[in-house]
């Protein structure tokens, strides 16, 4: 569900932020490709309890580049803008991330609001290696962040639409497989009605 709640996340932060609807809408399209890159990284990595050694560390941060040349290559404009999605999610604005260390606006605009939207996602659900942090303790990173990990006037835009990333959080919890096949049958079926 992580893929579906931060494409509608990054869509949120997208609009709020006053960006054409054409292109908000190739961020809800493009940004669940954010982690294809993953699938580069060895089994016995992603599911790890517990913090990653420095080697496993090195492997995992080579994820947005694998996902980047996966999706490279492509004519179209949403496989494009997720590539770019893939290649600097993992960047931020002090220029500590990765994996080219760009800084403030040399990152997409795209990535800096997948990269916040995927920190939100990952830091209020439970992962193989943490539980899920409270609502208020996850924006207090975010707002510790500010300036640092994230362009500031987009976690200003996040506060001012926290209610609704909140909902979008609680409609679409990590569940059963069977409940994520509903979930897509009945958004296929809304697709096709209209």
């Amino acid at each position: 569900m992580h893929v579906l709640r931060m494409s509608r996340l990054s869509h949120k932060l997208a609009e709020e932020i006053g960006l054409p609807e054409q292109e908000c809408q190739l961020i809800l399209q493009a940004s669940p490709m954010h982690d294809v890159g993953k699938i580069g990284v060895p089994d016995e990595i992603l599911p790890k309890p517990g913090k990653l050694d420095k080697k496993e560390w090195a492997i995992m941060k080579k994820h947005p580049e694998i996902g980047a040349e996966i999706l490279s290559g492509s004519h179209s404009i949403l496989i494009q803008m997720a590539e770019t999605i893939a290649l600097t999610h993992q960047e931020r604005w002090d220029g500590s991330g990765y994996p080219q260390g760009l800084k403030g606006e040399d990152i997409p605009l795209a990535g800096r609001i997948v990269a916040i939207c995927d920190v939100f996602d990952a830091l209020t659900s439970k992962r193989y290696y943490k539980e899920a942090y409270s609502i208020e303790k996850s924006m207090q990173i975010i707002e510790e962040g500010k300036g640092k990990d994230f362009e500031p006037r987009l976690v200003d835009a996040f506060k001012k639409v926290l209610p609704e990333m909140i909902r979008i959080v609680k409609e679409l919890p990590d569940t059963e497989p069977a409940h994520i096949l509903k979930v897509y049958r009945q958004n296929d079926n809304e697709v096709l009605s209209k």
